[in-house]
Order: C-alpha cells, then sequence, then structure tokens
C-alpha cells in the first residue's frame, strides 16, 4: 500500500506539470484569434474544467503539504481573471447620485419573442423591463408579428423611441433597440450574414450623446448539435457513426468560432471609430475566456465584473455553465448595478445594467 502511495505522489507530478500546461494554453485562448490556432480556442472552452481539475490538484498537495502546491496555485491565478468573469462578491453599495441621468440598460436575447413552451412572450417580456424601469432596451432575436410590431411593443414597454435592423431578406426578424430618450440616429454593423447582425444608435440623454451597440453573434448551435449525441437511435450505433457524428459537431464549432471572430473585429472597428460614450451589449455567443469576448472587449468594463454578485450564467440550457451575454462600457460611465434575472421566456437570461455619465 505505501509503494503504490509512493507511485501515486510520483504520478501527481507530471498531472500537475501537464494540467498547468492546459491552463496556460486556455488562457491564451483569450488572445489568438481562431483563424491561427482553433486548438488553443478549444482548449479556452474548455477552462471551467481545467480550472476544476488545477483545484482538485492543489488540495491534494495541500493534503500532502509539499511545495508541489505552487503548481495549480499559478495556474490559477493566471486565470483569475477569467473567475472573476463569471464570479463576483460586491459588497459596497453604488447609487444614483442626485442629479444624474439614470442610464438604465437592458440586453435580452428574447427568442424571437417565442418560449421554450411555443407561447408568446412579449407581453410577459415588457411588463417585467417596464417595472424594472429600463429606459434604453436592446433585444437580440427581435420579432414582429401582424399583432405587435414596433410601434406596438414601444408603447407596452413605455419606450417611445425606437430603431430596427432587419436581417437581410426580412421585414419582421432582426435586432431592436428601445429608448425613452431621443434616438439621433442608428445604423447596421454589417456582418455578412443571413442569422446574425449588429446596429448602434445615438441617444441624447441630457446634454449628452451616447452611443448604444447591441451584437448578436454566429449562433453555436451547439445545444441542437448535442441533441444528435442523445438520439436513441446513435446509442446503438457502431463507432464509426459516433465519430462522425462528433467530427460533425467539432468542425461546426470550429467554424462559427472562425467567423465570430471575424465579426469581433468588425464590431471593434465601430468602437474603435466612436468619439462619445459607449455601451456595447448582446449574445457575443461566446464566453469570457473566447477571443471574441476579449477582443470586443479591448479597454471597456464588465458590468458584471463591476457590480456582479455570485456565479453568472445568462444561457439557461448546458447546465446553467455559460455567461455569453454581456454589457460593456467605456470610461465615461459608471457602473451602479447589475443582475441577470431567471426568467422562463426564452433560452437566455436578460442582462440589465444601470450607469450614469461621470
Amino acid at each position: 500500500m505505501a509503494a503504490l502511495r509512493y507511485f501515486f505522489s510520483l504520478l501527481m507530478v507530471p498531472i500537475s506539470l501537464i494540467t498547468a500546461g492546459f491552463s496556460l494554453i486556455a488562457y491564451m485562448a483569450g488572445q489568438t484569434n481562431p483563424n491561427e490556432s482553433i486548438f488553443i480556442t478549444f482548449i479556452g472552452l474548455a477552462m471551467p474544467v481545467i480550472l476544476t481539475i488545477n483545484l482538485l490538484i492543489l488540495i491534494y498537495w495541500i493534503i500532502k503539504k509539499k511545495w508541489w502546491i505552487i503548481i495549480p496555485i499559478a495556474a490559477i491565478l493566471l486565470n483569475s481573471g477569467y473567475l472573476a468573469s463569471i464570479f463576483q462578491v460586491t459588497i459596497s453599495s453604488s447609487k444614483l447620485p442626485d442629479g444624474k441621468i439614470p442610464i438604465r440598460i437592458a440586453s435580452y436575447n428574447a427568442g424571437k419573442f417565442k418560449s421554450w413552451e411555443h407561447f408568446e412572450t412579449q407581453y410577459y417580456i415588457s411588463e417585467f423591463l417596464k417595472n424594472d424601469k429600463a429606459n434604453i432596451i436592446c433585444f437580440q432575436e427581435y420579432r414582429e408579428n401582424t399583432k405587435i410590431n414596433a410601434d406596438t411593443l414601444s408603447r407596452l414597454l413605455n419606450c417611445p423611441h425606437h430603431a430596427i435592423a432587419y436581417l437581410p431578406g426580412s421585414t419582421t426578424l432582426g435586432t431592436g433597440i428601445f429608448s425613452k430618450y431621443p434616438i439621433l440616429q442608428f445604423g447596421k454593423i454589417p456582418l455578412a450574414s443571413q442569422t446574425n447582425d449588429a446596429m448602434w444608435v445615438d441617444i441624447q440623454t441630457g446634454e449628452t450623446r451616447i452611443r448604444i451597440i447591441s451584437c448578436h453573434l454566429q449562433t453555436t448551435n451547439f445545444s441542437k448539435k448535442r441533441r444528435l449525441l442523445d438520439d436513441p437511435v446513435l446509442q446503438n450505433a457502431d463507432i464509426q457513426q459516433v465519430e462522425d457524428v462528433v467530427t460533425d459537431i467539432s468542425q461546426e464549432l470550429a467554424q462559427n468560432f472562425k467567423i465570430r471572430a471575424t465579426q469581433a473585429q468588425i464590431v471593434r472597428q465601430v468602437i474603435d471609430t466612436t468619439r462619445i460614450p459607449t455601451i456595447v451589449c448582446g449574445d457575443f455567443n461566446d464566453t469570457p475566456s473566447s477571443y471574441t469576448y476579449q477582443y470586443i472587449k479591448g479597454d471597456l468594463k464588465d458590468s458584471f465584473k463591476t457590480r456582479g454578485n455570485g456565479y453568472a450564467y445568462t444561457f439557461r440550457g448546458i447546465h446553467h455553465l455559460l455567461r455569453i451575454d454581456f454589457i460593456l462600457y467605456s470610461k465615461e460611465f459608471k457602473c451602479t448595478d447589475y443582475y441577470s434575472p431567471k426568467k422562463e421566456w426564452s433560452d437566455h437570461n436578460p442582462v440589465i445594467s444601470e450607469f450614469y455619465l461621470k
């Protein structure tokens, strides 16, 4: 038994080093374009698993009281930025100062206003956002129908101003921004996609003009593809059939990572050429460890990291593991609130933050 324990202890050394190596690669995912290395991108996607293994290794070396403890500690500290992007503890309160105009913005992938149970959600969503006193609302996967068009939704939201960017070839689907403050100008951000889009609006708040950018980047389709693996027919299939399905999923994920990276660069060009206070929000379809998030974020701040509390996820599928919806903001703003309530009206939760101009 003693020999077995000794052998296991020796084995833990290379395991610690290998896991730390994967931690370094995962850290590099945020700085590496998927078009340059899709392998690094996939390792970045596994960040939660890698850090969990590092934590278990850390506990092991603490129990053993060995100096190898520094390896998992270094690996975890290297990715502390990622940990801060999914878990926060905010103790101090921050309130809107007297005389400041509140900018309470909601970003919501509304899933075409169809719930998983296939009932219409416009009334539920508009009532919630109106009661929450959101005064700027960005909808991704926006959809109109004969009963509720943009004007009707404006009245329901109590937001008299709106701008809609429809998808190519559609008069009902796209991205919509609704505002209590006047919209001075708006434009589409061309992503060269039939299913995903982005737009910007300039809004007058008091004496200051601000820009809001709303994005819905390339969809991963992972949930849809994963259902193929759960198909009872596949459960009884041979190894080759299973490999073919896994290969198909991997190839589509890889392609979508690359598309989002290009879209992120397009959005970032708009941010870099904007000379007024800016808020960027939307469904990035990528996690905080990704190149897409890091490239768009750049020097912007993440409202969750500023005012969030607890563990954060915004996508309701895949066991609540993914935060892929964000509100980022430039240095001219002060963030006073963040929350992402659990709502059953879409496969995403809304993300809500409040700001004022400094």
